[in-house]
């Protein structure tokens, strides 16, 4: 570190953050929780159906929830697979084979009058929320 940023930080821990002690375990638990700030059910269906108005296959939607900043998935893809299943069953999405084998996920009708509802909802998490508890 150049020699004017120590003498910075020195002088910031001195007047600024003198009482101030992040234990390890603490650090952790802050940087989990800004991983995972905004990332409650709602939002991620949000994103997900948002993004299947155009069809995506899973890996593909994958990447586009990570540009997000939705990073539940990665270590996680078959918990994706799930959403996208129980989406389907309940008729909001379809999926179908392409020609190069790759399997693609897009909005039926019913997705996007969903998706539509929530838009021109006052209380738009509401409509989405009812949808998290029929996944369940």
């Amino acid at each position: 570190m150049e020699e004017r940023l120590k003498k910075l930080k020195n002088s910031l821990d001195k007047l600024e953050f003198h009482n101030l002690q992040f234990s390890g375990k603490l650090r952790e638990g802050i940087q989990k929780k800004l991983e995972y700030e905004n990332e409650g059910e709602e939002s991620v269906l949000l994103s997900i159906f948002q993004l299947l108005v155009q069809e995506k296959t899973g890996f593909t939607l994958s990447k586009h929830l990570r540009a997000r900043g939705i990073v539940r998935f990665e270590d996680h893809e078959g918990h994706l697979y799930t959403i996208l299943h129980r989406l389907e069953q309940k008729g909001y999405t379809h999926s179908g084979w392409k020609e190069d084998g790759g399997k693609y996920y897009v909005l039926t009708n019913k997705g996007k009058k969903l998706l539509n509802k929530y838009e021109r909802a006052p209380d738009n998490l509401a409509v989405l929320r009812s949808l998290t508890e029929v996944l369940e």
